[in-house]
């Protein structure tokens, strides 16, 4: 009866091991897709989606890595969604409805739907950003301006 219940637990715990496994391999698969190919533009720098809707399966954020050249300017725009923007390399200036802010590596810009924005960069090298869109279609609309992207 002892053996019996040992090799029962045996089993159990087995199970239990490889269903893990199986769990945090697929979990993995799901939370690292293969990024998007790395779009450039002489005048915008580089953009790489790291997840949209063809990566995640569903629209509601967008991520991207974004290389701004350096004295880069952007025209002024606004977003139809939340934009955040999470300094990785350089110092990056964004003037939101006429009001400057500078975001150094760390800093966390953050762009509401309406608002008036102009992104800047200086003379000191590129600039390297986290982009991060909500809903995901706002980073889908940003990616289709840049060439190689093909429109969705």
């Amino acid at each position: 009866m002892l053996i019996r219940q040992l090799r029962f637990r045996a089993a159990v715990l087995a199970a239990i091991s490889i269903a893990t496994i199986v769990t945090a391999v697929t979990v993995r698969a799901l939370q690292a897709p293969e990024p998007g190919p790395l779009l450039t533009d002489p005048q915008r720098g580089e953009l790489r989606m790291l997840l949209d809707k063809q990566r995640l399966g569903s629209s509601e954020v967008a991520v991207a890595e974004r290389t701004y050249r350096a004295n880069y300017e952007s025209t002024e725009h606004t977003h139809q969604g939340l934009e955040i923007i999470y300094v990785v390399q350089g110092e990056f200036q964004h003037v939101i409805n006429g009001k400057a802010h500078v975001l150094r590596p760390g800093g966390v810009g953050i762009v509401r739907p309406g608002d008036k924005v102009r992104h800047r960069t200086g003379s000191q090298g590129p600039v390297k950003t986290l982009m991060i869109w909500v809903p995901g279609d706002e980073g889908t609309r940003v990616a289709e301006g840049w060439p190689g992207q093909k429109p969705r």
